[in-house]
């Protein structure tokens, strides 16, 4: 009787043991089915350092220079600043012999004070040099000959302009400089631009405005040293041949000083 019994206890184990794997075989068919699992561990996403998933930073710019990118140059570039010779009445004196920066300073302070004239009138050019003459006077202590420099300053404090000078400027400096919208003046040794419109032997210290370029390879200039100035074309090589700053201590031009004012609002 025990035998029996323990066999009948026996057999009750196996079944309820192969029931149990029964249900767990089932239940691991249809987690497989299903593409689930009824354990699994999760971790927070992680991005892998790699060049596919990591963003280029810019690379810091070298000294002196800058990431900005440059002016894209056009073909062509025509700025309507408008003309007057330096001695708008033909009086051709000490002083109006002398104001090439004077009118080129106000050429330029006109064009960006919206100024659609193609000449201005005498009588508003004659006030603006002795404007100009004066500031200079009283600012700098004299008014016939001045640098790049003190040009500059002049057009910014007395015209509300801004300005950068170039120093050995390159053609592309003034093309991009034009191109932007901006303005260019250069001081000349005006003996050798070769104008024939000047009194010859032509001034040994001159300032040309110049508002743009044509496809030929000319750039087009207001030359107040004349009153057939205006639109008066010059290669590049004559104007960078030509370039020269004044100079106080020699009382005369500097030819290996080649600058160039940018010129804007």
């Amino acid at each position: 009787m025990f035998n029996k019994n323990q066999n009948s206890r026996q057999r009750a184990y196996w079944a309820v043991a192969v029931f149990c794997c029964l249900v767990l075989f089932s239940g691991w068919l249809r987690a497989k089915n299903s593409g689930t699992s009824s354990y699994h561990f999760s971790a927070p996403a992680t991005t892998l350092p790699g060049p596919m998933n990591r963003e280029r930073l810019p690379e810091p710019p070298l000294p002196g220079q800058t990431n900005k990118p440059a002016t894209p140059l056009l073909k062509n570039v025509f700025l309507p600043a408008p003309f007057t010779p330096q001695a708008p009445t033909a009086n051709w004196d000490k002083l109006h012999n002398e104001a090439c920066e004077e009118a080129v300073s106000i050429m330029a302070g006109s064009y960006f004070s919206s100024s659609t004239q193609a000449n201005l009138a005498p009588d508003t050019v004659e006030m603006e040099i002795a404007r100009l003459t004066a500031w200079q006077d009283k600012t700098l202590g004299y008014h016939l000959d001045t640098t790049s420099a003190e040009t500059a300053l002049m057009m910014e404090n007395v015209y509300g302009l801004h300005t950068r000078l170039l120093n050995d400027f390159t053609e592309q400096d003034i093309r991009q400089a034009l191109s932007a919208g901006k303005l260019v003046a250069i001081s000349e040794n005006g003996r050798r631009l070769n104008n024939p419109y000047y009194k010859q032997p032509g001034p040994i210290h001159h300032m040309l405005l110049l508002k743009g370029y044509d496809q030929g390879g000319n750039f087009i200039t207001n030359d107040s040293g004349t009153r057939r100035g205006l639109n008066y074309p010059y290669d590049f090589q004559t104007l960078y041949a030509a370039a020269a700053d004044w100079n106080h201590t020699a009382g005369s031009v500097d030819e290996n000083k080649k600058i160039a004012i940018e010129i804007w609002r």
